[in-house]
């Protein structure tokens, strides 16, 4: 995490530099949302969820808000959402908050039975979204084999600008000599990019598919307009894990020369550990619906999403003894009992142990977050301790002995 950069945005957004912004989106009545809020308090936020948890509905629901500034790419309602003979949509309600300038304005859009309700005084705002059929094969999009098949030479050509060539390659770890896309003979809407290195040029009909598609993505960075708002599903798609990192890295430095907006869905912890808690939302299903939650660490978003813990902390304890007294300490609060699904309980031996895993935790040299808890009867200055001066289960008879319970045998 680059905290020089995120401190850098959090100072200037909260002093208002960011005059165009989507503060807030309700939705009711769509695709499995029931009147659930979702609030934006960072430049660059993340929403992370299970498949099917409504993060795509989210990201076309924020793109129609806004009158693009080019009408021929103004997002409808009726685009994302297509009534067919098995999909019904009605009594929709859809509420937004925005920032323009120092006001604060409140648009709905809705659906009551067949026809979509839009606001007729928008606000202006360019918006584009990629969603994940960026990350198809070139050959597989509409128009393009035919282009490989029958193109003979190119009529034009424009390339990316030094400046995003340097920052491409330093997200895929190559060196590009020159970024470009070329239009041919055959189809002069449809262009093909290609990317050259040391030995040679390569089109999009033969790059890997990370490459293909960062290369897209980057044309449509390049060309962001200021104070503008981007959408991207799947961010991490096609990406290895250090160029997941880079661009998370570059969107966060983009939005703030820009003053742009970005929101983009993930299931990648190597994306939410670049950006600060106030920019990672969960979209949580449950019995209840659907819960929006806001804040949550890395782990604690992959436990969500995996069949596999990942704790937001690991805590090292002496014994089963030592677990079962601290389970049931957090347990009797209704404050620590949220605690329990968050954290890993492991009783691993002797109290030298558990103090030697303390030291290692303290300084920092663990693969994750740790805390060491002793019995109270062998304090260490590197770990937490049970209470009193015993080990846990004599601690338990010693008071239960002190309150008069009966028939309690002696320890």
């Amino acid at each position: 995490m680059d905290y020089h950069e995120i401190n850098t945005i959090r100072t200037q957004f909260q002093a208002g530099l960011w005059p165009q912004f989507l503060q807030m989106i309700k939705i009711d009545g769509l695709r499995g949302w029931a009147g659930q809020a979702v609030e934006f308090n960072f430049p660059v936020v993340a929403i992370v969820g299970e498949n099917g948890s409504g993060k795509s509905t989210l990201l076309k629901v924020a793109a129609c808000i806004y009158d693009n500034k080019d009408k021929d790419k103004r997002f409808y309602p009726s685009t994302f959402f297509v009534e067919t003979v098995w999909d019904r949509i009605q009594d929709v309600k859809i509420e937004y908050r925005i920032k323009r300038g120092p006001s604060i304005e409140s648009f709905r859009i809705t659906k009551p039975s067949k026809r979509w309700r839009v606001p007729e005084n928008s606000p202006k705002r360019n918006v584009f979204i990629l969603d994940i059929a960026r990350t198809l094969p070139l050959e597989a999009s509409v128009g393009y084999a035919k282009i490989a098949r029958s193109a003979a030479s190119e009529i034009e050509s424009s390339e990316l600008s030094d400046e995003f060539r340097g920052r491409l390659s330093h997200v895929l770890g190559r060196d590009y000599k020159k970024a470009r896309f070329a239009t041919s003979d055959v189809d002069a809407k449809r262009q093909v990019g290609l990317l050259e290195r040391e030995w040679g040029e390569l089109s999009q009909f033969h790059q890997g598919a990370g490459e293909d598609a960062t290369l897209d993505l980057f044309r449509t960075l390049q060309g962001l307009p200021e104070n503008s708002m981007l959408l991207v599903d799947e961010v991490e798609a096609s990406l290895h894990p250090r160029a997941q990192r880079r661009l998370t890295r570059f969107l966060l430095w983009l939005a703030r020369h820009r003053r742009i907006q970005a929101i983009i869905t993930t299931h990648s912890p190597f994306v939410l550990q670049e950006l600060p808690q106030e920019a990672r939302i969960l979209l949580l299903p449950g019995p209840q619906g659907l819960s929006i939650v806001y804040g949550i660490s890395t782990e604690f978003a992959m436990s969500r999403l995996d069949d596999e813990v990942h704790p937001d902390l690991h805590v090292f304890l002496e014994d089963r003894e030592a677990e079962t007294l601290l389970r049931e300490i957090l347990a009797s609060s209704e404050v620590t009992a949220k605690l329990l699904h968050r954290i890993d309980m492991s009783p691993v031996g002797p109290s030298n142990v558990v103090a030697m895993l303390g030291s290692l935790a303290k300084a920092g040299k663990l693969p994750y977050k740790a805390v060491a808890v002793v019995d109270g009867d062998h304090p260490d200055q590197n770990c937490l301790s049970l209470p009193g001066t015993l080990a846990p289960e004599q601690m338990v008879y010693t008071d239960l002995k002190a309150k008069g319970w009966p028939n309690l045998p002696s320890v």
